[in-house]
């Protein structure tokens, strides 16, 4: 049975750490019990934002102010046109990604110099998650495993720029989420780790139970 209210929570992680893998199998096992959504994505307008900040040739050279930028006009509406609406239905959200990946990709690891930007932008959301779900792999063998995965499996899961970057990026990004995870705790959202090093059915059933018992 669900929680009377209804949860909104937040799945982050780095390249390679098999979100989009445990996302398809949430949505086989708790089918229309959940909205899921992802980001830069979700609503019509935030998908189109999504090609141009990750999929369009010319995204790996923008500064990191047009990508933080980016990322945030995709989750406000997304927040706006998705999100809530699906919270007020009384139906529970999963988020492939939010506000994390935005601070561990274009804060910690590309510009300290928005951080002031970053939370004031996130002071201006209507909703926060109630929970974070880390998805924490070893950035060699995440990276590993995004350049060799067969994109046939993961639906809607093109290769974006982010792949393409050094090993000590993507070791950034991981120091980045905790880092994240540490200032979100202390405003009152908490966060679990789920260790996806892991054998696959291993994390799936471990990922699975926690998203059940949390909802």
């Amino acid at each position: 049975m669900l929680k009377q209210k209804p949860l909104f929570i937040a799945i982050e992680g780095g390249e390679g750490s098999g979100k989009s893998t445990l996302m398809i199998a949430l949505k086989e096992a708790l089918g229309d019990m959940v909205c899921m959504t992802r980001e830069p994505g979700g609503s019509p307008y935030a998908e189109l934002i999504r090609n141009a900040a990750i999929k369009n040739p010319l995204a790996k050279t923008a500064p990191a102010e047009t990508t933080l930028c980016l990322m945030f006009a995709a989750r406000f509406d997304n927040v706006v046109n998705l999100i809530i609406p699906s919270l007020k239905k009384g139906v529970p959200v999963v988020s492939d990604r939010f506000d994390g990946s935005s601070y561990a990709y274009q804060i910690f690891s590309q510009s300290s110099l928005l951080e002031d930007l970053f939370w004031n932008l996130r002071k201006k959301l209507s909703i926060l998650p109630d929970l974070y779900v880390f998805i924490d792999v070893d950035p060699k063998e995440g990276l590993k495993r995004a350049h060799g995965r067969n994109q046939s499996l993961l639906k809607d899961k093109e290769y974006d720029h982010f792949d393409d970057r050094e090993i000590t990026f993507h070791e950034n990004v991981r120091k980045g989420y905790f880092a994240f995870f540490d200032k979100a705790r202390e405003l009152g959202t908490p966060y679990i780790i789920i260790d996806a090093n892991r054998p696959l059915d291993v994390v799936k059933r471990d990922f699975i139970a926690q998203i059940k018992a949390q909802l």
